[in-house]
Formats: C-alpha cells, sequence, structure tokens
C-alpha cells in the first residue's frame, strides 16, 4: 500500500541513512491537501474539501439578480422593521455563509445546506411567501437545492 509513503523512517535507523527520506518536499501543496484529505475517517469530508465544493454555489447565489437581497445580515434599524428579531430567531445572510465557508466551520455538508437554506426560509418567514421577498427567497431556494444536488452528484 501506498499509504505509508509518507511515514517517517523507523526510529530504530541510528545510522542516519534515509534521515532525509521524506517525500513531503518533492509534493506539490494539492497532492498533499488530497492526501490529508484522505486520512479523514471514510465517509466524511473535511472543511477544506466542503468548503471548495460549496462557495461556487453561495456565489451564484450572491451574483444572482435577486442575490444582493439576501447577501448581508438585516439591519432592522436601516429596514424600519424593529420586530425583525422577534420574527426571526436565527438569522442568516449569504455573506455569513461564505464567511463560516471559508473559516472551516461546516464540518459536513448538512450544516452548509441548512444555514444556506435557513436564509431564504427567514426571509419567507418574515416577508410572507407571496411577497416579491419571498418569491425571490424561493427562487433562490429552488435554484440553490438543484446547484448543491448536482454538485453532490459526483461524490462518492
Amino acid at each position: 500500500s501506498s499509504d505509508g509513503a509518507l511515514a517517517s523512517s523507523s526510529s530504530n535507523n541510528k545510522s542516519g541513512a534515509g534521515a532525509d527520506s521524506s517525500l513531503i518536499p518533492s509534493m506539490s501543496i494539492p497532492v498533499i491537501e488530497r492526501h490529508l484529505d484522505s486520512l479523514v475517517n471514510p465517509g466524511q469530508i473535511t472543511p477544506r474539501h466542503i468548503a471548495r465544493k460549496c462557495l461556487p454555489l453561495v456565489k451564484k447565489l450572491i451574483n444572482h439578480d435577486d442575490g444582493w437581497v439576501f447577501k448581508d445580515a438585516v439591519d432592522p434599524v436601516e429596514l424600519g422593521i424593529p420586530d425583525y428579531f422577534d420574527i426571526v430567531e436565527n438569522p442568516m445572510d449569504l455573506t455569513l455563509v461564505v464567511n463560516k465557508l471559508e473559516d472551516g466551520a461546516y464540518k459536513d455538508i448538512g450544516s452548509f445546506e441548512r444555514d444556506t437554506k435557513l436564509v431564504f426560509a427567514n426571509a419567507i418567514l418574515f416577508n410572507g411567501a407571496d411577497s416579491d421577498v419571498g418569491s425571490m427567497a424561493q427562487g433562490l431556494l429552488d435554484l440553490f437545492a438543484a446547484d448543491l444536488k448536482s454538485t453532490l452528484k459526483g461524490e462518492e
């Protein structure tokens, strides 16, 4: 098995032969990252892998014609909606999702998916499904669901 290729030489080797036999200097960063990712328990993926897969999805939402509505945190004072936090108990916005992806806060795809859907669920909850914002939120929610499904299709 090549899994042991990165193992350092045995500590029983007193002669010094092989002491500098590490393959790491000859490996590219992507190869090292793939190796580190492979060391994670089977069935799990790393926060770095989640970010690599999911950042493009969130950026697509932000760059969508309606994305600006959901990009930043709701400011109830600026928007004149003082009851926002009475109705929305767990605020979420797309910039916060991006920051959490970049900071490695998501340990599984499910938590990323929940936060992203929460952005739009909050908008629908506060504004109503039939409002303009509710319609925009539902459209982006549908887009996200389809994009996430196609992104995950290639995963083992």
